[in-house]
C-alpha cells in the first residue's frame, strides 16, 4: 500500500542485487490488486507508477536487469561523477535517467531527495533501503515516518554471517539515540505492522 501512495521509491545497489527481478511498485507485489492500485494513484493524482530511484555511488550495477529495462517504471539512478563514467559504459533506455549529484561518494540523504525532486516533484518519497542507506537518512534526519514489521520469527546469529539489521553504518544510541513516536498498530495474524512518527529535518 506505501508504493501505491508514493511519489517515488528509493534504494541502494545492494538492495537491487539482492533482488535482481523487482520492479518498486505495489503491483509488482500483490498482481490481482493492480487495477485497484492505478485507480488509488488516478485519484490522488499520480497516474505514473512511482518513480524508481536506485543509488550508487560507483555505478556498480547491471544495466540489463528488468527494472531498467522493461520500461514499466520510470527510474533515475542517483550517483556520483565517478559513477556515471563507468553507468555510460553500458546501454539503458529512455526511460532510464542518470544523475551525478557528487564528485564522489558516498552520497548524502540531502543530494538524493534533491535528485529526485529534479526529475518529479515528490510529496510522498519512501525509503525502502537496505541499512546503509536508512541509516543515512536517519543520521541527516530526512525520515519522518517508519513502518515496522514485527514478526513472530526467531532468528538469532551464531557468527557464520552478518545478518543485515535496519540501521548499518551509523550509531545512535547511547549517545545521540533517535526515539520515535508510536502512531499506529495494526495486526495480521501474529504479525504487527508499527508505524512511528520522527522528528525530521524539512526539505528546502
Amino acid at each position: 500500500m506505501l508504493r501505491a501512495i508514493a511519489d517515488a521509491v528509493i534504494v541502494g545497489a545492494g538492495t537491487l542485487r539482492s533482488v535482481p527481478h523487482h520492479r518498486w511498485t505495489a503491483e509488482y507485489i500483490y498482481p490481482p490488486l493492480a487495477t485497484v492500485y492505478r485507480e488509488l494513484r488516478a485519484n490522488l493524482g499520480k497516474p505514473e507508477p512511482p518513480l524508481n530511484v536506485i543509488v550508487t555511488g560507483h555505478g556498480n550495477i547491471n544495466l540489463d536487469l528488468p527494472v531498467f529495462q522493461s520500461g514499466e517504471v520510470p527510474v533515475l539512478i542517483v550517483t556520483t561523477a565517478r559513477g556515471l563514467q563507468r553507468i555510460n559504459e553500458q546501454h539503458f533506455p529512455s526511460s532510464v535517467q542518470v544523475l551525478a549529484m557528487q564528485s564522489t561518494g558516498p552520497l548524502s540523504a540531502q543530494a538524493i531527495l534533491e535528485a529526485v525532486n529534479r526529475v518529479r516533484r515528490s510529496d510522498v518519497i519512501l525509503v525502502e533501503g537496505g541499512p546503509q542507506l536508512m541509516g543515512d537518512f536517519f543520521a541527516e534526519r530526512h525520515l519522518d515516518e517508519l513502518f515496522l514489521t514485527l514478526a513472530p520469527q526467531i532468528a538469532g546469529r551464531d557468527g557464520s554471517f552478518e545478518r543485515p539489521g535496519l540501521i548499518a553504518g551509523k550509531r545512535f544510541a547511547p549517545e545521540h539515540p533517535l526515539w520515535g513516536t508510536l502512531i499506529g498498530v495494526k495486526r495480521g495474524g501474529s504479525h504487527l505492522f508499527l508505524r512511528y512518527a520522527f522528528e525530521a529535518q524539512e526539505q528546502t
